[in-house]
C-alpha cells in the first residue's frame, strides 16, 4: 500500500478540483460562460486548457504501454499524430473557426450550411464518440488507482469517473479551465520527475542503449505504411474534436487561438517522449509485467520515493482528469444546443439549456464508466473514437471552411456515408474480409470526401 504521505498528497489534489467546481458555479452564470467561459481565455490560461485536454491517458499510461511492449510504430504514431492535431489546428483552422464566434462545432455545420438538421445530426455523431473516448480516460484512471492504492477494478473506475463527473457537472468551462490550469502544471511536474527518477536507476549511458535496443530511434519506423497510416488517422481525425474547438470560441481572439493550439502542440510532443522513455525503462526495471498498461503504474508505486510517488501519481491522474473533463463538456453541450433546442424545444430558455447540459454531462459519464467496466484497453477505446470522427466529420468541416461552393448536399453526403462506410470497414476488418487496419481507419473518410465531392458537383 502507498505511504500515508503519497495518498494525502493524491487526496489533497482531489479535494482542490472540487473546490474549484464548487467555486466556478459562481462564474457559469449564463450558457456562455458556462460553454465558452464568456470568451475571455488569455493565452496562458487557453494553452493551459489546450494542452491538459490533450494530453491524459492516451499520450501517457497508452503510450508509455507500447513502448513497453516495444511497438514503437504505435508510440510515436500516437505522439506524432495527436501532436500534430494542434499544430495544424493552430495553423489553418482555429484563425477562421473564432472569427465566427460560436458556441460549439456543431453550431458550425448548422451555420455553414443553413440546416440545423446537420448540425443535429454531427452532434449526435461527437455525443456517441465521446462515450468512447471518455472510456479511455476513465479506464486510464482506474488501472492507475487500482495498481497503485490496490483497489479492485470497480471502485477504481467509480472513483475514477465520478469525481471528474462532478466537478465538470457544476463549474462548465469556468471549471475545466481553471482545474486545467492547475492539473497542466501538475502533470509536467509529475512527468517530468518521473523520467529524472527513471533515468537515475538506469544511467544516462545505459539508457541510450535501451532506447537503441528497444528501436524507439529506428528510422525504419518512417518507411512503415502503419506509422503513416496511424499519423494520418490521429493527426486529421481529431481535428474536428468539439472539445478543442471549444477552446478556440472561448479564447479572447483569433491570435490567442492561433497560439495556444501550437504551444499545445510542442508540450504533447514533450509529454509522449518521456512516456516512450518510461516504458523502455520499465521494460528493463520490470520485464515481465502481466499487462504493458501497468508500466507507467508500476513506476510509481515501486520505483518513486515517498512524496514523490504522491506527485507523480497526482500528475498522471490530473492528466487523465483534465482530458476527460473537456471531452465530457464539449459534446454534452452539442446534445443539449443543437438537438435538444435547436431541432425539439427551440423555446428553450438559458437555464432550461443549463439544465440539460449538466444532465448530458452526467449521462455520458455514466455511459463511459459502463464501458470502461466492460473493456479496459484505453487506446481501443481511443482511437475508435477518434476514427468515428475522421470518417464523418473532418471532410465536411475542412471543404466547408476552404471551399466556397461546398454545400449542404455535400456536408450530408460526407457524414452520413462516412459512418456508413466506417461500420461496414470495420464489420470487414473483424470477419477477415480485410486484414489491414488502416484500409478501414482510411477507407471511410476517403469514401467521405468523394461523396461530398460529387454531391456538390452535381
Amino acid at each position: 500500500m502507498p505511504a500515508v504521505v503519497d495518498a494525502a498528497i493524491f487526496i489533497a489534489y482531489l479535494i482542490v478540483l472540487v473546490i474549484v467546481g464548487y467555486i466556478t458555479t459562481k462564474l457559469a452564470r449564463g450558457f456562455e460562460d458556462f460553454s465558452v467561459a464568456g470568451r475571455r481565455l488569455k493565452l496562458w490560461l487557453a494553452f493551459s486548457t489546450v494542452a491538459a485536454t490533450w494530453i491524459g491517458g492516451g499520450i501517457t499510461i497508452g503510450v508509455a504501454a507500447r513502448a513497453y511492449a516495444g511497438r514503437m510504430i504505435g508510440a510515436w504514431g500516437t505522439t506524432i499524430g495527436f501532436g500534430s492535431t494542434l499544430i495544424l489546428l493552430g495553423l489553418f483552422y482555429a484563425g477562421p473557426l473564432r472569427k465566427l464566434r460560436l458556441h460549439t462545432l456543431a453550431d458550425y455545420y448548422s451555420t455553414r450550411f443553413e440546416k440545423n438538421w446537420i448540425g443535429g445530426l454531427s452532434g449526435l455523431i461527437m455525443y456517441f464518440a465521446y462515450v468512447f473516448a471518455v472510456t479511455a480516460q476513465v479506464v486510464a484512471g482506474a488501472v492507475l488507482l487500482s495498481t497503485v492504492f490496490e483497489w479492485d477494478y470497480t471502485t477504481s473506475v467509480l472513483v475514477s469517473g465520478g469525481v471528474v463527473v462532478f466537478y465538470t457537472v457544476l463549474g462548465g468551462l469556468w471549471a475545466v479551465a481553471l482545474t486545467d490550469f492547475i492539473q497542466l502544471a501538475l502533470i509536467f511536474t509529475g512527468i517530468l520527475a518521473a523520467v529524472a527518477m527513471g533515468i537515475n536507476y538506469v544511467g544516462l549511458d545505459r539508457l541510450s542503449v535501451l532506447v537503441s535496443e528497444a528501436g524507439a530511434l529506428d528510422l525504419r519506423i518512417l518507411f512503415s505504411i502503419n506509422f503513416w497510416a496511424l499519423f494520418l488517422v490521429l493527426s486529421l481525425g481529431d481535428i474536428p474534436a468539439p472539445d478543442l474547438i471549444q477552446r478556440v470560441y472561448a479564447s479572447r481572439d483569433e491570435k490567442t487561438a492561433r497560439y495556444s493550439s501550437l504551444l499545445a502542440g510542442v508540450s504533447y510532443y514533450i509529454a509522449g517522449l518521456t512516456s516512450i522513455v518510461i516504458g523502455v525503462i520499465m521494460k528493463h526495471l520490470e520485464p515481465n509485467l502481466p499487462d504493458p498498461n501497468l508500466a507507467y503504474p508500476t513506476m510509481i508505486k515501486y520505483f518513486l520515493p515517498v512524496g514523490v510517488s504522491g506527485l507523480v501519481l497526482s500528475g498522471l491522474m490530473a492528466a487523465i482528469m483534465s482530458n476527460a473533463d473537456s471531452m465530457l463538456l464539449a459534446p454534452s453541450i452539442v446534445l443539449a444546443k443543437n438537438i435538444v433546442r435547436d431541432l425539439v424545444k427551440k423555446d428553450m430558455s438559458e437555464v432550461e439549456l443549463l439544465k440539460v447540459s449538466r444532465y448530458a454531462i452526467a449521462a455520458l459519464g455514466v455511459l463511459a464508466i459502463a464501458a470502461g467496466l466492460a473493456r479496459a484497453d484505453v487506446l481501443y477505446w481511443l482511437t475508435l473514437a477518434f476514427d468515428l470522427l475522421f470518417a464523418s466529420l473532418f471532410v465536411p468541416l475542412t471543404l466547408g471552411l476552404f471551399w466556397s461552393r461546398f454545400n449542404w448536399r455535400g456536408a450530408a453526403a460526407s457524414i452520413v456515408l462516412g459512418v456508413i462506410s466506417r461500420v461496414v470497414l470495420e464489420w470487414a476488418l473483424t470477419a477477415g474480409v480485410i486484414v489491414e487496419w488502416w484500409i478501414a481507419s482510411l477507407g471511410a473518410p476517403l469514401i467521405s470526401f468523394i461523396a461530398g465531392l460529387l454531391a456538390t458537383l452535381i
